[in-house]
């Protein structure tokens, strides 16, 4: 039989079980849809570091290779005594012996005819220079005929890579 105190106990406000799990599916669906967009968010980030670090470190390097590069003294083999693919040297219009060359995945610089060498930039997976003739089209073998650098960078940061490439006219190349 029913008594009073059943029949209050029957009208009292409350969850069940079946509401109470169907509330906790609702949830962990919920954060795991918050989770994969935070997720993806993180990922984004990540990627555009290593792009944006790849890109300041190549155009750092190529800037100021290109700036120094633009300053060789003359076209004479004492001022250009070596003409590779990975490495330059030569002497600008102070008479200082400068340098650039591919060393380790990075971009080392010589300002003391290549007794010491600085990084300009890491990561640096092919650094080529071409050595161009007046006509801009036939390669120079020699520094008399040298009258422009094409400088080669491919960068890898991470997962991206970024290749730069210009072309240098030293002023002095009258």
């Amino acid at each position: 039989m029913y008594t009073a105190e059943h029949y209050k106990r029957s009208r009292e406000k409350g969850f069940t079980l079946v509401e109470i799990v169907i509330v906790i599916v609702i949830i962990g669906i919920m954060s795991t849809l918050a989770a994969m967009i935070i997720l993806q968010g993180a990922t984004s980030f990540s990627t555009e570091y290593s792009t944006s670090n790849a890109q300041y470190q190549s155009r750092l390097a190529m800037e100021r290779m290109a700036r120094e590069i633009r300053l060789l003294r003359s076209q004479t083999a004492g001022d250009i005594p070596t003409m590779s693919a990975n490495t330059i040297m030569y002497t600008n219009i102070q008479g200082t012996q400068m340098g650039f060359q591919l060393s380790a995945g990075s971009i080392q610089r010589s300002q003391d005819n290549g007794t010491t060498w600085q990084t300009l930039a890491t990561g640096v997976t092919a650094l080529t220079f071409t050595y161009l003739q007046q006509d801009g089209v036939t390669v120079a073998t020699t520094a008399a005929t040298l009258w422009y650098v094409v400088i080669n960078i491919t960068d890898q940061q991470g997962t991206e890579t970024l290749s730069i490439r210009t072309r240098v006219f030293p002023r002095n190349f009258i």
